[in-house]
């Protein structure tokens, strides 16, 4: 499965959300702290008032002291060793409101007149656990609020400050070799944005340079080499048909021919090629295979026969590539021949099309090679008087083609399968 894809401006939203909500949890933090502190200070302050009430209330109104909702007192006989007031939260009935709520204690020993008493004293803390929930009741909404604007203002900018992006993106998705089409700058005030189109349109020119210079070497080489094979092959031709040579001067002669054949046909593949890899078959249209098909293996028919090699075909009338013609054409003539030139004598060639598939076998002796290098140029067996090109321009093709190719070796037969590419 191909890994989902996000705008650059869609990750900084989310990058700047991430951060901005880890912002707002650090300041609620820092607020609650810093709330709990005041109020802790401000609950101390209130229940030292109330201590500091209840001793004056033991000193002169003692009969008074237990009558006091926010006070319990008892005597004691000792007072803990370095003891410290201790505060504790409970929940306790309001006197006025009637409900359950949060108070907190303050737990002292004091000693009046030589009396040693433990005090308990209570005050209402609800304000304080209520101003608590209030920081994150306040920050959140907030929170949200700006969430849904960076959302929003992501959105409507997406379509106009990234519009010269997209504009350059369209223009290098369509930029072709062979059709020369000169960039149109868009006018934009985004500075890497005029800058990278600067630096498209300089890289088209040197890439149209570069193709044009080397165009003109290769069909220049491959003209001049052209003659002097031809004068090269015509010669042998000559002599092969002079009675006067000995056996031993034919063969040698014979040698060169088939040399200076097999360079006439590097020489035409290689430019094949390189017009392939310039991708200059650009007549691309939904071809149906099945009558192409029948008339190549019509054509291969007496060189399969001349081995006692059969071809078998199931061939659907809805198998189509969307493909150039000549390239399609090329495919087709460089399998067959693959498939017929290697198969065993007396064998069967099998070639079969689906809705969604096309695969040709054929029975053959094991690859002298790598597998995983069958479709790179020059690949062949040690005894072959291939050029080893042929499946190269396969691949090649498909490449350009959007169609996979893949070969496998099953029951003793090399199986070549073509699929057009599914994106996930």
């Amino acid at each position: 499965m191909r890994k989902r894809k996000y705008s650059i401006l869609t990750k900084v939203g989310i990058f700047y959300l991430l951060f901005t909500l880890l912002s707002f949890l650090v300041t609620a933090i820092i607020l609650h702290s810093e709330a709990t502190k005041h109020m802790d200070n401000i609950l101390e302050e209130r229940l030292k008032q109330r201590e500091h009430w209840v001793k004056i209330l033991i000193e002169r109104r003692p009969e008074r002291v237990n009558k006091k909702d926010y006070a319990t007192v008892t005597p004691v006989a000792t007072i803990p060793k370095a003891f410290k007031p201790v505060y504790k939260d409970t929940v306790l009935l309001h006197h006025e409101t009637g409900r359950k709520e949060v108070h907190r204690k303050r737990i002292n020993y004091v000693t009046v007149k030589d009396q040693h008493y433990r005090i308990e004293v209570i005050k209402s803390a609800t304000e304080l656990y209520r101003f608590k929930d209030d920081v994150y009741e306040i920050i959140l909404p907030v929170f949200i609020v700006l969430a849904l604007v960076i959302i929003l203002i992501n959105y409507l900018l997406s379509g106009y400050l990234f519009a010269p992006f997209k504009y350059i993106l369209r223009q290098m998705a369509s930029f072709n070799l062979t059709r020369k089409q000169a960039f149109r700058q868009r006018t934009t005030s985004t500075t890497e944005f005029y800058h990278l189109q600067q630096l498209f349109e300089a890289m088209q020119k040197r890439i149209v340079n570069d193709y044009e210079q080397l165009k003109s070497y290769t069909e220049n080489m491959s003209h001049e080499l052209q003659t002097p094979l031809t004068i090269m092959q015509n010669k042998a031709e000559h002599l092969l048909s002079d009675e006067t040579l000995s056996q031993q001067q034919a063969e040698k002669i014979k040698i060169i021919y088939d040399e200076v054949m097999q360079l006439s046909r590097l020489g035409s593949l290689l430019n094949l090629i390189t017009k392939i890899g310039n991708e200059e078959f650009t007549d691309v249209k939904e071809v149906y295979t099945k009558p192409i098909l029948e008339q190549h293996i019509q054509s291969i028919s007496d060189f399969a026969a001349n081995r006692y090699i059969e071809i078998k075909t199931t061939l659907s009338a809805d198998h189509a590539f969307k493909i150039d013609t000549g390239l399609l054409d090329i495919l087709i003539r460089n399998l067959l021949k693959n498939a017929v030139s290697y198969a065993n004598s007396d064998s069967v060639i099998y070639i079969e099309t689906t809705s969604s598939a096309f695969t040709i076998s054929n029975e053959g002796p094991e690859l002298e090679f790598d597998a995983a290098t069958i479709f790179n140029r020059f690949t062949k067996g040690k005894n072959s008087k291939s050029l080893g090109l042929g499946l190269a321009i396969v691949k090649q093709i498909c490449q350009i083609s959007k169609l996979n190719i893949s070969y496998q070796r099953t029951n003793g037969r090399h199986v070549f399968s073509i699929e057009e590419k599914t994106f996930d």
